[in-house]
């Protein structure tokens, strides 16, 4: 069962009566007053009135009354098999209100969100983004889903983006993002000039499993890239359901010029640092965290507290290479802040590139960082 909830809230010139009340809740839901009934009507807090009318046949309708700012909000709850709820629909609703309260000389303004919030369905498309706005995501099915080692794996089949990748409930990547996302990240944006050159280069990819990033840098012809991902099964789920982004890069392990290792990247950089391997580009295709170095039982000197991944790997860079990573919607002002002051204390020169990427709904910032 799918209910539909349709949010209308409006100011009014005057309180309106209880007489009043029901005939604007049988408006609200087309119905005949002699249908409608009164479930309960009374005080619900200071300053606030609530009354609930039902129609018997799967609709309610909520109105909240803040008697003080004449404010009424009301929502109409609608069983889905029984109401087609469409933007037609919901405009008839929203004219038959507005006509009622102006016949009755109440009417201030009034307000409608011209899209029901749906709950009840198998399918959630409801996401918070980072300046905490709400977002219906168009989601039209749940491919697959997998709870891993690591964590909750979800892709889902979208018209406007293709197939969508959510990690732990966060949107990854969606197959039509490669241009707007991974290419932007890299430099390689269709019709402008390569702010990046990965010909016989060698690449580091931390992260990076639903495997846009290594498929493009392929494409490059790069002398070996080496991505490190902890989750198999992400790369495997990916690579048969996310190839609009990967295409064939995740196929196999290994290739002439690529390796994929399944495996903690802060061990590899370890290990890099012991060895003395060095790349010319390293790609930070993960969110910014923590490292617990006593756990390790590394001795490294830290001289940042936010950007500790990007410490560790800059040891790991030529002194000519290039660090790119992802640092998160535009809106995260308090961490780029802080990664930009830190780049500022380590001495690095660093460059951002800002772009809009329609699988997050907002802004998404880039950084590119060098030695000085």
């Amino acid at each position: 069962m799918t209910e539909e909830t349709i949010l209308f809230h409006f100011y009014a010139k005057r309180a309106l009566s209880d007489i009043e009340l029901l005939n604007l809740a049988a408006n609200g839901m087309k119905e005949d007053k002699s249908k409608v009934k009164c479930l309960f009507s009374g005080p619900a807090g200071n300053d606030l009135q609530l009354s609930v009318f039902s129609n018997n046949d799967n609709k309610v309708l909520n109105i909240r009354n803040y008697e003080s700012q004449k404010l009424y909000m009301f929502d109409i709850l609608v069983m889905r098999s029984r109401v087609k709820v469409d933007l037609v629909y919901i405009r008839h609703v929203e004219e038959g209100i507005k006509k009622f309260l102006t016949s009755i000389d109440a009417f201030d303004r009034m307000y409608c969100m011209l899209g029901p919030v749906r709950r009840g369905e198998a399918l959630w498309r409801y996401f918070i983004t980072a300046d905490e706005f709400l977002v219906e995501f168009h989601l039209d099915r749940l491919v697959v889903e997998r709870q891993t080692k690591y964590q909750n794996v979800k892709i889902f089949w979208s018209e406007a983006h293709g197939h969508v990748l959510f990690l732990d409930e966060d949107v990854m990547l969606a197959e039509k993002d490669q241009e707007p996302y991974t290419r932007v990240l890299l430099g390689l944006e269709t019709g402008k000039p390569a702010r990046n050159c990965y010909a016989d280069k060698e690449i580091l990819i931390l992260g990076g499993g639903d495997g846009g990033v290594i498929c493009e840098l392929l494409k490059q012809q790069p002398r070996m890239v080496t991505m490190v991902e902890i989750d198999s099964e992400v790369v495997q789920l990916c690579a048969k359901y996310m190839r609009g982004a990967c295409e064939d890069a995740l196929d196999t392990l290994e290739g002439p010029n690529k390796k994929i290792i399944i495996g903690d990247c802060l061990d590899h950089l370890h290990e890099c640092i012991q060895s003395g391997k060095k790349y010319d580009y390293i790609i930070n295709d993960l969110t910014e965290f923590m490292i617990n170095k006593e756990e390790r039982g590394w001795n490294y000197d830290f001289a940042t507290d936010n950007s500790q991944m990007m410490e560790i790997s800059l040891k790991a860079l030529k002194p000519d290479g290039c660090f790119i990573l992802r640092g998160g919607s535009l809106h995260f002002k308090k961490f780029w802040g802080r990664f930009e002051e830190d780049c500022r204390k380590l001495g690095l020169q660093f460059r951002v590139y800002d772009n809009f990427v329609p699988g997050f709904y907002e802004i998404y910032r880039f950084y590119e960082v060098r030695f000085a």
